[in-house]
């Protein structure tokens, strides 16, 4: 069944009942570990290139183009510590060391402003691209039908797993939900009605939507001229809808605050903050106004895990977006933190005032 808006997690520090589930498997469970990521590696395009596999640029509806660009399209460029531009793009979404793994595909059915098919965003030059399936079958995949027996239209998330682990290698994975979990809260945040029908992965049903090979296929992949992608998350959005012009300006507006603005701040030292500071290795977040923490057992089931992750992100999103509209906080997502005395924090939210300092140049996310 679709899975819908997170009911709210348990305090920080509550137990939950034993589980006889599969635990998670060592090689995932080093992420919550001490160990060191080793060195960067090439983490891949910022876009998959999916032009080489026969997909066309096409108009973009009004609509579909304000929801795809109150995503993605930024307003300027991350900016190094010197203040001199990067070539990132600031992105209203953010991510995890400015990776952005995310890439955002629309599946269509029958009787939308969008003829059937499947199509995908480029969000480097902001292009809408139709995905050629007679291309793609006599290429050997197997594509999902003719899309004929899909309603509606389905926003499906992915994430290009390279782009993160080639920053945070063993650490990446918790970040590719991390990042989706922001970007699905955005959808959620800027469209009205909200969407009601939302389905995690990673899993066949949304391989099959998509009409992708696994990730671990990858010479399929890179058979076609493309990196390999996961769909996490799919959100089948609503007959009548409509990007609100509000929340699409302050998603637009909203920006992490720096580093030295929490360094900066005086505050007497918070025994949860210290805690945090700690599990993280990250004592600027001693400086925080605000600090709000999701943790997990770290004997949970596997099951249990994943699902407390998603709702910690999707939570922490719907805080930092909901303070970009009020402008009553500025937030900036922790994540990168070792588990301690069984207990695992999935992710962290600090927080600063916000009002007149909101529209400041930030750091990456």
């Amino acid at each position: 069944m679709p899975r819908t808006t997170p009911p709210p997690l348990p305090a920080h520090g509550a137990t939950r009942r034993p589980d006889a589930s599969p635990r998670l498997p060592p090689e995932l469970a080093r992420a919550f570990g001490p160990e060191i990521p080793g060195p960067p590696c090439p983490p891949g395009p910022r876009a998959n290139p999916w032009r080489r596999a026969g997909a066309v640029p096409v108009a973009v509806p009004e609509r579909e183009r304000g929801l795809l660009d109150a995503l993605w399209r930024g307003r300027g460029y991350h900016r190094r510590a010197d203040g001199t531009p990067t070539r990132i793009r600031e992105r209203p979404v953010p991510s995890a060391g400015a990776a952005y793994p995310v890439h955002t595909h629309l599946v269509v059915g029958t009787g939308g402003a969008l003829a059937a098919g499947r199509y995908v965003y480029d969000l480097e030059d902001g292009a809408l691209l139709r995905r050629d399936e007679a291309w793609e079958r006599e290429a050997g995949w197997d594509a999902f039908g003719a899309n004929s027996d899909v309603a509606g239209t389905h926003l499906v998330l992915t994430v290009q797993p390279g782009r993160s682990f080639g920053r945070y290698r063993h650490r990446a994975w918790p970040l590719w939900i991390a990042d989706t979990a922001y970007a699905l809260a955005a959808v959620e945040f800027l469209g009205a009605p909200a969407p009601t029908s939302v389905r995690l992965g990673p899993g066949p049903w949304l391989r099959e939507l998509l009409g992708v090979a696994r990730a671990a296929e990858h010479e399929r992949w890179l058979a076609r001229g493309l990196v390999p992608e996961i769909p996490l998350a799919a959100v089948e959005l609503p007959g009548s809808w409509t990007v609100l012009p509000e929340r699409r300006d302050a998603l637009a507006a909203r920006r992490s605050p720096a580093i030295g603005e929490f360094e900066g701040a005086a505050r007497a030292p918070d025994p949860h903050a210290v805690e945090v500071a700690r599990a993280c290795g990250q004592t600027w977040v001693l400086g925080a106004r605000r600090l709000e923490t999701w943790s997990v057992a770290t004997e949970a089931p596997a099951a249990e895990i994943a699902d407390v992750m998603w709702r910690a992100h999707r939570a922490a999103a719907g805080l930092c977006y909901a303070g970009a509209l009020s402008r009553e906080w500025r937030c900036r997502p922790v994540s990168g933190f070792v588990a301690a005395d069984g207990r695992w924090t999935v992710h962290a939210l600090a927080m600063l005032p916000g009002g007149p300092d909101l529209d400041k140049k930030p750091d990456p996310r």
